[in-house]
């Protein structure tokens, strides 16, 4: 056999047959296709039946979804709002919620307390990196505590008040403690 060494693309040659000729083959299953397909066979049928079948039990699917999101939106429950203790009602009656909320802040403030003597101990840039973080978490309690005033009904909304109050918290308590591994 004549090996040459080709370097370039012009120097391969452009006329080259195929080692074996391949339209008999793609003549006949063609043929073999078109006559299927007059005929009708119950195999082309099914295959397309296939096809349509998981696609149609998908649109319908999602028309029901949408059908029960739209039902929800419509005739799903409706948070209700209730105020919360006015000047003008009994005094004696305050709400369990603000209990506890005020046993929070109560315990929040002593934190704060101890956590302010041991920042003034801290440098300059301790203290500011220390103070910004719990003004953010301060702020961010704030935004929510908002938000749930505006939907109080919303879940979500109150497991992100807990945990941002209890991020809070450990943050508060860790700073306390900072300064005690030193002794």
């Amino acid at each position: 056999m004549n090996e040459r060494r080709v370097t370039r693309l012009d120097e391969l040659a452009r006329d080259v047959p195929p080692a074996r000729d391949l339209w008999p083959a793609i003549s006949a299953a063609i043929a073999e296709s078109t006559a299927a397909e007059q005929a009708g066979t119950v195999a082309t049928t099914a295959s397309r039946r296939s096809f349509w079948r998981p696609t149609s039990a998908l649109a319908a699917a999602a028309a029901l979804v949408a059908f029960g999101v739209f039902l929800g939106m419509q005739f799903g429950n409706r948070p209700v709002v209730m105020p919360l203790a006015s000047a003008t009602s009994d005094p004696a009656v305050v709400p369990a919620s603000l209990q506890r909320d005020a046993a929070y802040r109560q315990q929040r403030d002593e934190l704060f307390k101890q956590v302010e003597v041991r920042l003034n101990a801290m440098s300059p840039a301790e203290r500011d990196k220390v103070a910004g973080s719990l003004a953010t978490l301060r702020r961010s309690i704030n935004e929510i505590e908002a938000a749930l005033g505006r939907d109080p009904a919303n879940v979500l909304l109150q497991e992100l008040l807990v945990s941002s109050c209890q991020e809070e918290m450990r943050a508060l308590t860790a700073v306390r403690d900072s300064g005690n591994q030193e002794t």
